[in-house]
C-alpha cells in the first residue's frame, strides 16, 4: 500500500484522537479572550489556518484573520500586541517562517500556540504547544496531519469565540463519515475511474471551486493535485468563476465544485447545472463533490456526511478529491512516492 492511501486510511482514527484531547483544547481557547487573532502557516498549514478562521463567521466582535507565516513577518506583524493572540500551524513543528512568525509575534507582546503533531522543541517564544498525536504521517504529501489540525485548529476557534459546539459528536459524525467513505468500494471504484478517464482523455488542467469553510478545501484540493501530479490548476470561491473564469468553458479542463450544505449551497447547485449546460458536448469535465441530499446522478459524488454544522461538513469534503489525486496522479505514472523538488520541511527562507 502506498504511503499517502496508508496516511488516508488513518484519517478518522486521527479525528478518535482529537477527541480524546478536546476538552484540553477546549480550555486552552477558553483561556483567550483577546481582540486579535492570527492564524499563521505555510502550505497545507496556511489553508488549514483559512479553514479553522471560518468557524468564526458567526460571532461578533471579533478580528480573527488568517495571513500565511511568511506574510505575517514582512506586513502584519506590527498590528499584534499584548491583547493579540498568534496561532500557528505546523505540521513539522520546524516551518522556518512560522516558527520566525511566532518569534516576532512574541516579541511585540502577543499571546502564542503552535499546533502540530510533532514533538515540540520547547522553544520560549511558544506559550503554548498543543501535538495532535496521529502517529507519523509516511508521505511528504499532507493528507491525514491536514484533516487532524484542520479540526483542531477549528475546535481552538469556536472555543476562543464562544461557539456553543459539540465537538466530541461531530469529530464523532466526521471520523465515521470518513471511515464509510474509505471502506466504500463503489465510491473507491467510480474515483478511480473518473481519474483515469481524466488521465486518458488528456486533461491536465484543473479548477477547483469552494464556498465559505469549503473555499480552503477547493485550495488544498488544488494543491495536492500540484503535488502530486504537476498538472496546472487553480482555486476559487465558486461564484467568481462566472466572472472572468467562465470564458474557459470548452477547453479540456476539469472542474471540480465542492458544495456543502449551507446558506450558499443552493446557490452552487444552480453554477453546477449552468456549468454542465455550458460545457454539453465540449472537452469540460464538471465534478461536483457535495453532502447536499438533492444533488445526486452523473457527475456528482455523494458525501453521506452532515454534522449539522456545514463548516464542519465541509472537512469531509476533501478526502474524495485527495483520492482522485493519488489516482489521477497514478493514471499518469507519477511516482507518488517520490513527489519531484518537494522537502518535508522548509527550514529556510
Amino acid at each position: 500500500m502506498s504511503s499517502i492511501i496508508q496516511d488516508i486510511s488513518e484519517m478518522g482514527a486521527s479525528l478518535r484522537t482529537l477527541m480524546n484531547m478536546v476538552n484540553d483544547v477546549v480550555s486552552l481557547g477558553s483561556m483567550y479572550r483577546v481582540g486579535r487573532v492570527f492564524l499563521v502557516g505555510a502550505g497545507s498549514s496556511y489553508y488549514v489556518s483559512m479553514y479553522a478562521v471560518t468557524h468564526a463567521l458567526r460571532s461578533k466582535g471579533r478580528c480573527i484573520l488568517a495571513v500565511p507565516s511568511s506574510e505575517f513577518i514582512y506586513y502584519h506583524s506590527g498590528l499584534v500586541n499584548s491583547s493579540s493572540l498568534v496561532v500557528a500551524i505546523s505540521r513539522s513543528g520546524e516551518t522556518a517562517e512560522t516558527l520566525e512568525a511566532l518569534r516576532v509575534a512574541k516579541g511585540n507582546g502577543a499571546g502564542t500556540v503552535m499546533l502540530s503533531i510533532s514533538e515540540g522543541r520547547g522553544l520560549d517564544f511558544i506559550d503554548h504547544y498543543v501535538r495532535v498525536d496521529v502517529g507519523q504521517e509516511r508521505s511528504v504529501v499532507m493528507t491525514k496531519s491536514f484533516v487532524a489540525l484542520s479540526a483542531a485548529a477549528a475546535v481552538l476557534i469556536d472555543a476562543i469565540v464562544g461557539n456553543n459546539v459539540d465537538h466530541g459528536r461531530v469529530l464523532s459524525a466526521l471520523s465515521s463519515c470518513i471511515d464509510g467513505m474509505l471502506n466504500d468500494k463503489g465510491m473507491l471504484m467510480t474515483l478511480s475511474k473518473v481519474a483515469g478517464e481524466w488521465a486518458s482523455g488528456g486533461v491536465s488542467r484543473f479548477i477547483f471551486l469552494g464556498h465559505g469553510s469549503s473555499y480552503p478545501m477547493a485550495l488544498e484540493s488544488a494543491l495536492k493535485f500540484e503535488e502530486t501530479s504537476y498538472t496546472a490548476v487553480q482555486a476559487l470561491n465558486a461564484l467568481e468563476f462566472r466572472h472572468g473564469p467562465v470564458a474557459t468553458v470548452g477547453e479540456r479542463q476539469a472542474i471540480v465544485v465542492l458544495n456543502q450544505s449551507d446558506a450558499m449551497s443552493g446557490s452552487v447547485v444552480k453554477l453546477f447545472n449552468e456549468l454542465n449546460d455550458r460545457a454539453r458536448g465540449s472537452e469540460t469535465r464538471v465534478l461536483m463533490v457535495t453532502n447536499v441530499n438533492e444533488v445526486n446522478g452523473s457527475g456528482v459524488v455523494k458525501v453521506n456526511c452532515s454534522t449539522g454544522l456545514g463548516e464542519w461538513d465541509s472537512l469531509a469534503l476533501v478526502v474524495p478529491v485527495y483520492l482522485l489525486a493519488y489516482y489521477y496522479a497514478l493514471s499518469k505514472g507519477v511516482d507518488v512516492e517520490r513527489p519531484r523538488n518537494l522537502v518535508r520541511v522548509v527550514k529556510e527562507f
